[in-house]
């Protein structure tokens, strides 16, 4: 004889959906620095990619550095789609490449060379970067505290009834309310005094 009860409820625990919130409930001062961010991504991805093809039309040597740009390329994409996601990881790892990549630069032709882009490009990284965990905390305070639903469209005073659609009787000229009718749920109206006291003369 089986020992479990039909009557105790299940014990699969139910998930509750990942309810996050819309673009338009974002504030733009996180929205804004994260689009910013992948966007500058991308402009770099194109610049790398662009300068990768131009140096592989070069013998020698550097046609074997010029393939490996092609994985810094991808890399890169990469990234930006993350950081296109709200990603604190990918904006992150982002920032460190990019810095990490321009200091190597630096060391290997001993020159600061594209010193104000490469500032340019790292603020809006950092940016980015800031703005993900910003956003992060913004949806767990959000799914903590949701927010109250605005009204109804019914509830807005531009969309009330106006007179004449709550007492049709008024604009008719007649001279009593409608009455519910005991029989039926339809309204009955009543004729006014004037058409009383004529059918009573008849």
């Amino acid at each position: 004889m089986s020992d479990s009860n039909p009557y105790t409820p299940p014990t699969t625990p139910v998930s509750a959906p990942d309810v996050r919130p819309t673009e338009r409930q974002i504030p733009d001062t996180i929205a804004a620095p994260i689009r910013h961010g992948w966007i500058a991504a991308c402009v770099s991805c194109a610049m790398t990619l662009l300068a990768t093809l131009l140096s592989l039309r070069q013998s020698g040597d550097e046609t074997v550095f010029s393939a490996f740009n092609l994985i810094d390329v991808g890399l890169i994409a990469l990234l930006a789609f993350g950081i296109h996601r709200r990603s604190r990881t990918a904006a992150t790892f982002m920032l460190a490449y990019f810095v990490l990549s321009k200091i190597l630069v630096m060391q290997q032709t001993g020159q600061p060379t594209g010193l104000v882009f490469g500032l340019v490009f790292a603020i809006f990284y950092f940016r980015a970067m800031t703005a993900t965990f910003r956003y992060h905390c913004f949806v767990k305070e959000w799914k903590r505290n949701p927010p109250v639903p605005g009204p109804a469209l019914s509830e807005n005073p531009l969309f009330a009834p106006s007179r004449n659609d709550r007492a049709p009787w008024r604009a008719s000229g007649a001279a009593s309310a409608p009455s519910p009718c005991q029989s039926c749920d339809r309204l009955v109206f009543a004729p006014p005094a004037s058409a009383r006291s004529a059918i009573r003369h008849r």
